[in-house]
């Protein structure tokens, strides 16, 4: 088993989260998936005789989230509870909601 931290430069919400492991968890060798939007990393556990680095970087492409530069250092793993413990460190946690999104919603018109 291999265990590895992508940076990913464009998980910055919950629902990117979900979409990057919904496309990782599916994938033959990985074995398991922590996504962190707080840090934009993803560590993926996985079995380097059945799926190589490469591979994952390009599903993740394929998927719209492109790995970013370099190696970058794990910060933080994962608990029991499958939560990031850096929230709560980090203090309140904001989002900025892009404005695509808003238009394409049509709650753009509400502000």
């Amino acid at each position: 088993m291999t265990k590895i931290a992508i940076e990913v430069p464009t998980l910055w919400a919950d629902h990117h989260v979900l979409k990057v492991r919904e496309v990782l968890v599916n994938l033959e060798g990985v074995r398991d998936v922590y996504a962190s939007s707080a840090w934009k990393q993803v560590l993926v556990d996985y079995n380097n005789r059945e799926i190589k680095r490469a591979e994952i970087e390009e599903a993740l492409a394929k998927a719209g989230y492109p790995a970013g530069e370099g190696e970058v250092p794990i910060v933080v793993q994962p608990n029991e509870i499958r939560r990031d413990p850096q929230w709560s460190v980090m203090g309140a946690r904001t989002t900025e909601t892009n404005r695509a999104d808003l238009e394409m919603s049509g709650e753009f018109r509400r502000y």
